[in-house]
């Protein structure tokens, strides 16, 4: 069963938490947000047009819908708020505000993971008080035509095939989310910073190439070198492939590869983390993608499971350098234990290296993106 409809029931249990969570807790007001900079007439989502060939919102015009909340959650380390959003006529994004306990107006990180992923991590409670431990809030969702955005399509259809359009549609809405951000009183939202896996890597530069406000970018493993990738990641299916490695399939990709764009973020702080042990993204690709980051960026390497579960996962120190960069913008604000990684690290020798075999595969080796 392809991974699309395996997420039915997450869709019902996601439904029926958030019945539950607005029947037994406090509802926060609604706010107002702006569909675009400069763009604040009350409009509808379904007045809405958007242009997927500019990945910046200069030729979209997206009115946003006021947001519906679906409750909140208070715990001794973090508040959790579940939000509705909608800017996209039929395609609401849930999304999930984390924020720390007894911190006024912190920084925000939004996270974002690629295919196959769900809403499940957001609602994990050891989740929640890692990214918000060094006093910073989170921003969660899921990207287009993944988890509970996946609908209205026939079952041929998949994150995949339509690549290029699930990537821009979610390109664009990490600028509206931002735009949320910032109307917000109890986030500060000058301060933000991306966290992005697989293709929600790859989504997460993207959206720093064309949005500013975005002053620091977290990779792992992202998805790129698009004709490599087509042609041997573990993701595809073997019945697919062929059709993946079209000219005319590759070609509106090309502007979304890592390895033309990477070069773009020598402006701002950039980290790239490689699992070399997963399948996801091919080596040579990985490779590709290396070898283009600018000299500022930080790259991490994790030649195995373990050694990225010792280094990355142990104490959650995959997101303390994005933590601590947002807080470096502001010193005063950083919590004593927040941890800045200075310096790039040193290179060294890589080792070599139907839909549903190749996502089983797929997440038995993406194992290490459940660092909660």
């Amino acid at each position: 069963m392809p991974y699309h409809r395996k997420t039915l029931p997450q869709v019902v249990l996601l439904c029926i938490f958030a019945a539950c969570f607005a029947a037994h807790s406090p509802i926060v007001a609604a706010q107002a947000i702006p569909a675009a900079a400069g763009n604040m007439d009350l409009m509808s989502p379904e007045e809405s047009t958007e242009d997927l060939n500019d990945l910046s919102l200069r030729h979209s015009s997206l009115f946003a819908a006021t947001p519906i909340p679906g409750g909140v959650e208070t715990t001794p380390d973090y508040i959790r708020e579940f939000i509705r959003l909608e800017w996209r006529s039929g395609d609401p994004v849930e999304v999930y505000v984390i924020r720390p306990r007894n911190v006024a107006r912190p920084p925000v990180a939004i996270y974002l993971y690629g295919y196959p992923v769900d809403e499940g991590r957001f609602r994990n409670d050891e989740f929640c008080k890692l990214v918000t431990r060094n006093g910073v809030a989170a921003i969660g969702f899921v990207p287009a035509f993944v988890g509970q955005r996946y609908h209205n399509v026939p079952a041929r259809q998949w994150f995949v095939s339509e690549l290029h359009d699930s990537i821009a549609k979610t390109v664009h809405d990490v600028q509206m989310i931002v735009n949320y951000a910032a109307t917000r009183p109890d986030l500060d939202g000058n301060q933000v910073g991306i966290f992005g896996q697989g293709a929600g890597a790859t989504i997460a530069g993207l959206a720093a190439t064309v949005d500013p406000r975005i002053q620091a970018v977290d990779l792992l493993d992202p998805w790129g070198d698009w004709p490599e990738w087509m042609a041997h990641s573990g993701l595809i299916p073997a019945d697919e492939r062929a059709g993946f490695l079209k000219p005319e399939f590759l070609k509106p990709l090309a502007p979304l590869d890592p390895v033309q764009w990477l070069p773009s973020l020598a402006n701002r702080p950039l980290k790239l983390d490689d699992a070399l042990f997963e399948t996801g993204t091919p080596l040579a690709a990985k490779q590709r993608m290396e070898a283009v980051l600018p000299a500022t960026a930080l790259l991490k390497r994790y030649s195995s499971k373990a050694e990225f579960e010792q280094d990355a996962i142990s104490g959650g120190k995959l997101i303390d350098w994005l933590q601590g960069r947002l807080h470096s913008a502001s010193p005063s604000s950083a919590p004593a234990h927040a941890q800045v990684t200075p310096a790039r690290v040193g290179s060294s020798t890589m080792p070599a290296g139907s839909r549903q075999e190749a996502q089983d595969s797929s997440q038995s080796d993406a194992d290490h993106e459940n660092w909660r």
